[in-house]
């Protein structure tokens, strides 16, 4: 249990600044203010399992086309239409690789690629080449679904996964909702591991 000392003790610590959003909903009261924040801190823990999911079944199977399409190491493949940015992406995630003393293989390429980077290849910039091309493919558990839908809701999750890894409230955030949107977007790749995340997920005991 909390006392008055270490509430005053974490607000030195966390800052007023960082209690902001927490004090405002709780009007002002301390306790209830570092209350929320651990009932945010208790939230963001929870989503881990189901946003880890997302992510590496979005860069497998993508991966996955891309690799049907252009081999293997398609990420070295001039042939592949990739933007500026995203070979920028690719060229850092193979020199880090290099300078950790790394082997550079198409696992571990894949791997040091960022979310966005993945959330990416969904972008309007692809619709008329890769999209349609072959990524396309990677959604059809879910019977096939529109880029501009697809795009949307990773780009949405992208964004709130960022708001947890950057330390940011998610209390006020309608949570329910977003679980289920990450388990269905799941299982736009794959129905059997979206229920196999919803099973594992410890979100719904914790909102």
């Amino acid at each position: 249990m909390r006392t008055a000392a270490i509430n005053e003790a974490l607000e030195r610590t966390l800052t007023r600044e960082r209690l902001g959003k927490y004090l405002e909903a709780a009007g002002q009261d301390l306790d209830a203010a570092i209350g929320l924040y651990e009932k945010n801190t208790r939230l963001s823990e929870a989503f881990y399992s189901p946003l880890q999911c997302l992510e590496i079944c979005l860069r497998n199977c993508l991966s996955r086309e891309l690799s049907i399409r252009y081999g293997d190491e398609w990420f070295r493949n001039r042939s592949v239409p990739l933007n500026t940015g995203s070979q920028q992406m690719i060229f850092d995630a193979i020199e880090e690789l290099q300078r950790d003393r790394r082997e550079v293989l198409p696992g571990k390429v894949i791997a040091e690629l960022k979310f966005s980077f993945w959330v990416g290849l969904l972008g309007p910039q692809y619709d008329a080449t890769l999209w349609r091309l072959c990524l396309y493919k990677a959604f059809l558990a879910g019977g096939g679904k529109p880029r501009r839908a697809v795009h949307s809701r990773f780009n949405a999750l992208r964004r709130f996964r960022n708001r947890i890894a950057h330390h940011e409230p998610i209390f006020h955030r309608d949570t329910t909702a977003t679980h289920a949107e990450i388990i269905e977007a799941i299982g736009w790749m794959c129905r059997h591991t979206a229920a196999w995340a919803e099973q594992q997920s410890r979100v719904p005991d914790v909102v």
